[in-house]
């Protein structure tokens, strides 16, 4: 795969000489709000930790057969691939080696799509889990890569099929804590599904079936966990339809069974979920925002505390976000409530987190922001409910995601920079207190890192991250991230965490 990439790099380079690019566009309006930078390598607009959505590159003007001058299109990537549309190339396939592979002509109204990613990058992790558990201490170092096609059979303006296929393969050397199956996994299918799509007026509605990954709203709900060194997907039946600004959809399915060999990967139907959304968009370009909802209802065997075993969690979880951006201002809010019954105890839990920022017309454009999250955590352990808040598929709180929200409260200060084209900083302060005294401090998997008994105090720690990444080229993203936390007294015997790394991402 390296050797096949080769060229693109060649020429991608030689596109980062050209003159200053312009910044990306969204691809549609109204504007995606972008929120505050969190504790993430780059802002949470429709991008995960160090994914290649960059700036716009050089552009040079293409003759088509019929005599018109076109713009020689610019990588505009997307943090779901399948996401990406490239039937409008037809007409500037033959730009460069890049645009014939994102529109290969096949029959007439056939086209196919190639795509790929390879990401390097190096780790440190003293302190996993402060200390609970087995620990290594002097780095490892993972590659992903990733090969991705689909076939079309249709036009634009016409009822279509698509098939579509990402293989991943992703490996870790050198760790010698708990390797799990986010760090590992061998050549397997990370997506694989048929759709079809029929336009009906200015909107449209698909059904896709298959292995796919889901990233919706603030990522709190779905994410695909892009930080990890293989990502996540999902086995559904989905619709989903769109008409004009409003978009919405329905999905049943189970989550994927990771394991770490080749082409192991299997669909968990020890786990059923169904949901629903939708969204509305108002506004238009630096006035605009979003409001949306999630219901989904899941059936699973979990738990949520070092003393009582994993029981059947049937939980149903309802997420109302509003986001937007209001000239200088940034915000984002959403609140998530949970009911349902794990065994034999009620589920009551809630999760709040809010966002806002307010960017300065200045050198490097420092961006202020402030964040707060309310995890509910089980106050009463012998009331017969369940407090704890059960995250499905979420964003982790910090890129190595050793912290979860399950019973977490959060007040973080952050400072975004952006001192030169294609270069971004954040650092940020967050102070981290138990909501419930009662209740663990969990991973972000649920595992307990604390247990409700082993403190009464709820300040837990102090967290330092300091992140930054760098555009190379429209293809190439160098960038880093460390994480600090400052384990409070109270916590100990323990360690401090530590987690620290560098990468470089390209993709085409």
């Amino acid at each position: 795969m390296i050797a096949f990439m080769a060229p693109l790099v060649l020429a991608s380079g030689a596109a980062s000489a050209a003159p200053a690019p312009q910044e990306q566009a969204q691809e549609q309006e109204p504007r995606q709000p972008v929120p505050i930078p969190a504790p993430l390598p780059i802002p949470q607009d429709k991008a995960s930790a160090d994914t290649t959505q960059l700036p716009q590159g050089a552009r040079a003007p293409i003759v088509t057969w019929d005599g018109r001058v076109l713009q020689e299109p610019d990588p505009a990537f997307h943090p779901i691939n399948h996401e990406e549309n490239y039937a409008s190339f037809r007409d500037v396939r033959d730009a460069n080696l890049w645009t014939k592979l994102k529109y290969i002509p096949i029959a007439p109204d056939v086209y196919g799509t190639l795509g790929g990613e390879l990401r390097l990058r190096g780790e440190l992790r003293p302190g996993e889990r402060f200390g609970a558990g087995p620990q290594d201490d002097d780095g490892n170092f993972q590659i992903r890569a990733r090969l991705w096609g689909d076939v079309h059979i249709g036009r634009q303006d016409s009822a279509s099929l698509r098939a579509f296929v990402d293989i991943e393969h992703a490996t870790t050397s050198g760790l010698e804590s708990v390797e799990a199956t986010i760090d590992e996994g061998r050549a397997d299918f990370n997506q694989a599904f048929l759709e079809a799509r029929v336009p009906i007026g200015s909107g449209e509605i698909k059904a896709r079936v298959g292995r796919q990954e889901v990233g919706l709203g603030g990522y709190t709900v779905f994410d695909m966990r892009e930080g990890a060194n293989t990502r996540r997907s999902l086995d559904l039946v989905r619709v989903i339809g769109k008409a004009g600004r409003i978009d919405g959809g329905f999905m049943i399915g189970h989550p994927v069974t990771e394991r770490k060999g080749s082409f192991d990967d299997a669909t968990n139907t020890d786990y059923d979920l169904w949901g629903l959304n939708a969204g509305y968009g108002f506004g238009k370009g630096a006035h605009s925002g979003r409001v949306e909802a999630i219901f989904v209802a899941t059936d699973a065997l979990r738990g949520f505390d070092s003393v009582d075993p994993a029981a059947r969690d049937e939980r149903r979880t309802l997420s109302l976000r509003l986001a937007g951006i209001d000239g200088p201002w940034n915000y984002s809010l959403e609140g998530i409530r949970q009911w349902g019954s794990n065994g034999p105890r009620d589920i009551d839990a809630y999760y709040l987190t809010a966002q806002g920022s307010y960017s300065f017309k200045a050198p490097w454009k420092p961006q202020l922001g402030l964040r707060f999250d309310l995890g509910s955590g089980d106050k009463d352990p012998n009331d017969g409910k369940l407090g704890t808040y059960g995250p499905l598929f979420p964003r982790p709180l910090t890129y190595n995601g050793d912290l979860g929200p399950h019973n977490l409260t959060i007040l973080q200060p952050s400072l975004g920079l952006a001192p030169a084209k294609g270069l971004s900083l954040n650092l940020s302060m967050a102070g981290l207190w138990r909501t419930s005294v009662h209740d663990a401090v969990h991973s972000l998997g649920g595992a307990v890192i604390r247990s409700g008994d082993s403190s009464n105090a709820r300040y837990f720690a102090t967290r330092y991250s300091v992140s930054g990444r760098y555009a190379l080229n429209p293809f190439t993203t160098i960038g880093f991230y460390t994480n600090y936390s400052d384990l409070a007294d109270a916590f100990k015997p323990g360690r401090d965490l530590f987690y620290g790394a560098t990468y470089v991402t390209f993709r085409f």
